[in-house]
């Protein structure tokens, strides 16, 4: 398979389905988040807005401030009224009203409650230790794009339409929020509102599961690289409605530690021409309940959209399934943050 860059949810999307990583990541097709994703990043929105506010007033406190937010416009403030739970209250309303009415899901009352829950348990936990308003703030939601300069990491494609792709492999994202703890120290904060389970496995996510995860490890590596003036990192993972925050101090030999997990994943994607679904007959829930390639059609076919590129791969191969099956304006080495 042809791969340019690896973030968090694609290295995780690869032990997950390997078909599903395909489709998504080589062909350019998006599936819709689940009701449950999209309640989480309406969550997420919130705690977002909370770290701009700070950061702006930390930067040029006045006695009336702004930002202008990508989803929910602007959004004003003043130092009093940035800790008052009302505020909390509009922006939440705000995030809701925005997700929700741009979204194929139905909403209820019940899932606004989730929401405002949510919110609050992560506001409240331990007297307010992860409010982004009590918090020295480096950087909300940064986004990176780190080249890994090793040698393993050239590659080198031809694509069917005859054009050369090549370049190093490149680590992408977006970290939720990273704060200043300490001269030297800094922590990044994951928010989670889901369940702390690797969905791959079934297995739940301890604490030693937790400081072996491709994803805090990817995000250590990209604070090592973003933010090299600090000397320490900690890694906060909080799931808000499923154990709380785990907190993992990781170091220089973390980072090559990472850098040999990333190598065996780039090489083992490159190498897979025939990537497989969970189930070959599509039995698992993961496929009839989860997933959005099998649950739709392919456009003007009674085929599902897994299965149709599963039989385009074992009757064409990887390179004409690649030609006829890519979304339209799709650039394998576009990323798009997440929402």
């Amino acid at each position: 398979m042809i791969v340019t860059y690896i973030r968090s949810s694609s290295y995780n999307n690869y032990d997950y389905c390997q078909m599903q990583y395909f489709i998504t990541y080589v062909l350019g097709h998006r599936s819709i988040s689940g009701k449950k994703a999209q309640l989480g990043t309406i969550v997420h929105k919130v705690m977002e807005c909370l770290a701009s506010c700070k950061k702006r007033m930390q930067d040029k406190e006045q006695k009336s401030m702004s930002v202008d937010d990508d989803a929910i416009g602007k959004i004003n403030f003043t130092p009093k009224s940035l800790y008052t739970k009302t505020f909390v209250s509009k922006l939440l309303k705000r995030s809701y009203e925005y997700y929700s009415d741009n979204c194929v899901h139905n909403y209820t009352n019940a899932d606004f409650k989730f929401c405002q829950k949510s919110v609050d348990d992560a506001l409240s936990y331990n007297d307010g230790q992860f409010d982004p308003r009590k918090r020295n703030i480096v950087a909300p939601e940064p986004q990176f794009d780190i080249p890994i300069e090793k040698d393993w990491a050239k590659f080198k494609y031809k694509m069917p339409n005859g054009e050369t792709v090549k370049g190093q492999l490149a680590i992408k994202g977006t970290i939720d929020l990273v704060t200043e703890v300490s001269d030297g120290v800094i922590e990044v904060i994951d928010w989670k509102t889901g369940r702390r389970l690797n969905w791959a496995t079934g297995e739940e996510k301890t604490y030693e599961k937790l400081i072996e995860d491709p994803q805090l490890l990817l995000y250590n590596y990209a604070i090592s690289k973003l933010f090299p003036e600090y000397e320490q990192a900690i890694m906060s993972i909080f799931y808000i409605r499923d154990g709380g925050p785990f907190s993992m101090c990781f170091d220089n030999e973390d980072q090559e530690k990472f850098l040999g997990m990333l190598e065996k994943r780039f090489k083992q994607i490159k190498r897979n021409n025939f990537p497989r679904p969970i189930s070959q007959n599509r039995s698992s829930f993961k496929c009839t309940k989860l997933c959005h390639f099998y649950k739709n059609k392919w456009p003007g076919t009674n085929q599902s959209m897994c299965e149709y590129v599963d039989d385009h791969l074992k009757a064409l191969g990887e390179d004409e399934t690649i030609e006829k099956c890519t979304r339209d304006g799709f650039n394998i080495g576009y990323y798009e943050a997440p929402g």
